[in-house]
Formats: structure tokens, sequence, C-alpha cells
């Protein structure tokens, strides 16, 4: 008489199953096969950085915060899983907790423009000015035509009441990019330290007249 065994698939063959399930848009489907994948292999940092996806997909920052720092707990340098751990951390409302990952992933990759630019968007979300202001000088050091770069790091001035400096920056975004300017005249009208500019058509005149 032959035993009917159940051969259970390898995790590889899960992970590409949540995968085909994720491109389809089947969120709910791809969830029970990580649930189905981890009732039956060990911890694995790949499936774990899925969940960790699907679970911002789903709404809950918080659980997605806890599985991608299990999956860094097992590959602690993967730069893809670091992201997703700061993101995760930020929808959870924890900017210095986002801060600690993308510091990390910044001192593997110091050259990553994104990073750093992430970066300083927690920063100045934890309030930490100073620090948001130093994140996107790298951004500018590694990209310098990057426009959005210039205009947050003259709102991070701007909120530390470096207003000439702000003005400065907002000067070279704009000679960057004309496009900017929505940006620019809403942050320089916001208090406490804004400036009212009631004839745009002079604050366009003046940022293009700007020392760099």
């Amino acid at each position: 008489m032959m035993m009917n065994t159940k051969v259970t698939p390898p995790i590889e063959t899960w992970l590409q199953r949540v995968i085909t399930a994720v491109n389809a848009g089947q969120v709910a489907h791809a969830w029970q096969l990580c649930a189905e994948a981890a009732a039956s292999h060990p911890p694995h940092p790949a499936l774990l950085q899925l969940q960790a996806v699907l679970a911002l997909q789903r709404g809950d920052a918080a659980a997605a915060a806890d599985l991608a720092e299990a999956s860094l707990a097992l590959r602690a340098d993967h730069l893809p899983t670091l992201k997703i751990a700061a993101d995760a951390a930020r929808a959870a409302a924890s900017p210095a907790r986002a801060a600690r990952w993308l510091e990390r992933a910044v001192g593997l990759a110091p050259g990553n423009a994104d990073a750093w630019f992430d970066l300083s968007l927690v920063r100045q979300d934890a309030g930490d000015l100073a620090g948001a202001a130093a994140a996107l000088r790298e951004v500018l050091a590694l990209a310098p035509a990057r426009a959005e770069a210039e205009v947050n790091l003259g709102i991070v001035l701007q909120e530390a009441g470096r207003v000439d400096e702000a003005m400065r920056a907002y000067g070279r975004a704009y000679r960057l990019r004309e496009d900017t300017f929505g940006r620019i005249a809403h942050a320089l009208s916001t208090p406490p330290s804004g400036r009212l500019w009631l004839a745009l058509d002079d604050l366009k005149r003046v940022l293009r007249r700007l020392p760099p």
C-alpha cells in the first residue's frame, strides 16, 4: 500500500507565487500565500520583505514596519528593505525610526541621491532642520540640477529662520525650473517666517536675480 505524502514546495516557489499574485493586483491572495509559506518554512528575509510591502498596501503601517525590521534582522544591509522599513516607519508616524533606516542606507550607498532625499524628508518630519538641510546638500552635491531639492532646502532654511539663505535656494530652484514657482510662492507666504508678495511678477524678477 502506497503512502500519499504531500511535498512542501521550496521557499523559492512560494516567493514566485506571491510575486505573481502581487503583479496581478491580488493583494489578499498574495497575503494568504505569504501566511502559508511562513507556516511551512523558517523565517526568510525575502518573504518577510514581501509581507512588509503587502502590509503597507493593506494600510497596516505598524505591521509593515515590524515585518521589514524582521527581514533586516536576517539581511541587515539590503537596501530595498531599508527603504521599505523607512517608508513603513514614516507611514506609522515614526520619523526618528525612519531616519535610522535611511541613515544606514546612505552609509551603505552614499552616492544614492534618492536615499539622501528621503532622509531629508524624515529629518524634517522629526524637526531636525539642520539634519534635513545637510541631507539636501548631499542630494545637490550628487544631482546639482535637482530643482525639488533646492525648493525643499529653501523651505527647511525658511523654517529655521534663515530667510536670506532660503531665498537663494528658491532662486536656484526657479532658475533650474520655472514650474517650481507655485511651491516657492506658497512657502514664502507661510508664517511665521514667510514674506507676503503682493505682486508675483516682482517675486519672479527677484528670484531670477538672486545670487547663487
